[in-house]
């Protein structure tokens, strides 16, 4: 639910950005979390969380001498052990949080493709600056929405 680390490689030359626009890799991994209130939910989102997040989003802007610019987002999201086990009023409610939660995620990715195509744009140039302007809007974002709290992110 918040901060995005960028990396790039440095760049040895610089070349004609590719015309299709960057390559985009895009993935979501899951984390266990187990109860069957939404207090205990809570309290194993909490424990088995990213860096004690919900949901976190990291993105890694590459490019090469060559300006060919590619993009991985890896969103981290929190999954029902049992979700059969789970009563349906605790389960609708966390189906609700999920997908608001993704939602704000995603949003954290488009920051991370945005950087890239930018970077492309720019013939690779400056692109580290471009990425410490994307991660400062992570950053920002996250506190706009109190770290998606007002986009509904709530359980």
């Amino acid at each position: 639910m918040r901060k995005i680390i960028v990396g790039a490689f440095l760049i040895t030359a610089i070349g004609q950005a590719a015309l299709a626009g960057p390559k985009v890799k895009e993935g979501i991994r899951h984390y266990s979390i187990s109860g069957n209130t939404v207090e205990e939910l809570k309290a194993s989102m909490k424990k088995n969380g990213p860096r004690g997040y919900w949901g976190y989003t990291e993105w890694y802007v590459k490019w090469s001498g060559s300006c060919k610019v590619s993009v991985d987002v890896k969103y981290t999201m929190p999954k029902l052990a049992s979700p059969k086990k789970v009563p349906a009023d605790v389960k609708a409610k966390f189906d609700r949080m999920y997908a608001n939660l993704l939602a704000h995620e995603k949003n954290h990715g488009k920051n991370g493709i945005s950087a890239a195509q930018q970077i492309e744009a720019a013939n690779c140039v400056n692109g580290d600056a471009i990425l410490k302007k994307h991660n400062a809007l992570d950053v920002a974002y996250d506190k706009k929405t109190k770290h998606g709290l007002r986009e509904g992110v709530k359980f």
